[in-house]
């Protein structure tokens, strides 16, 4: 047993100290066999759980739920913080005093009286300089475009990115025409596929083509696909519990009289 009681902080920095505290503590010998067992990768897969209820509470405008959530996302980081300082591959100051010195470097037009940025054009020109001139790295290399992509992100995900290098390098369509042209070329190919195969291969083409569309609008096709989701599960739980009070069993019998129940779920939310 570990005695310790908490008292809520006053101010920021103390508050992190402590919570700091509570995870080492939970990983300590006598702490929690479950906090004990966790890795970087098991502890990454519960901050992205994390992050995603955070955004539900973001699309709810939940405040209240929205502070517990992205408490518990700044708990799972620091989970992780303290997990590789036990493994000893860095520690958790290190790791902050970095990305403060590349933000700072990043941000001359801030920080020095070098340059000047009056807009995100300028700043994007900036970044770029900077990576190159000071850093040494090289941006927008063509012959290695995609090197940054993470390969073990989301595929709809890499899709995007992928999507958003070939547009940086000018290999974009003029207008949406184009794009809506293509998702019905791609669209015709799946129902004129011979094989399963052919048909994985052309729906995975038609996925690309309307994640392209997503990025044409500026829209980030996981945002978009998460709010559909949402809305379909509101839909669909509404629908059952229409169906309980009407004494309608959900069978695909009862189809019909399901589809009329759902278009007046759908024009109730108008």
């Amino acid at each position: 047993m570990i005695e310790y009681q908490f008292e809520p902080k006053e101010d920021f920095d103390s508050a992190i100290g402590e919570l700091f505290h509570i995870i080492q503590m939970l990983r300590s010998p006598d702490g929690c066999p479950w906090d004990q067992k966790q890795t970087p990768k098991s502890a990454l897969q519960s901050l992205m759980g994390e992050l995603y209820e955070y955004l539900d509470a973001l699309e709810d405008s939940d405040k209240a739920e929205e502070s517990e959530e992205i408490g518990d996302v700044l708990m799972n980081l620091l989970l992780i913080f303290e997990i590789h300082r036990q493994n000893g591959d860095f520690t958790p100051v290190s790791s902050i005093n970095s990305i403060c010195e590349k933000l700072v470097r990043r941000h001359p037009h801030v920080f020095t009286n070098d340059y000047e940025a009056a807009d995100e054009i300028d700043v994007n020109k900036i970044w770029v300089d900077v990576k190159t001139q000071v850093e040494g790295r090289k941006v927008n290399d063509q012959s290695n475009l995609f090197s940054n992509i993470p390969s073990s992100s989301p595929n709809l995900e890499q899709a995007y990115q992928v999507q958003k290098r070939l547009e940086k390098v000018g290999f974009d369509w003029e207008d949406s025409d184009g794009l809506y042209a293509k998702i019905l070329e791609e669209l015709q190919e799946v129902k004129s596929a011979a094989t399963a195969e052919d048909r994985e291969m052309e729906i995975g083409d038609l996925l690309f083509s309307v994640v392209n569309l997503a990025r044409f609008y500026k829209i980030h096709p996981d945002n978009a696909l998460h709010r559909s989701t949402r809305k379909i599960k509101y839909r669909f739980t509404r629908l059952v519990a229409e169906c309980q009070k009407l004494g309608i069993e959900m069978t695909i019998e009862n189809i019909e009289r399901m589809n009329e129940i759902w278009d007046e779920i759908k024009k109730s939310e108008f």
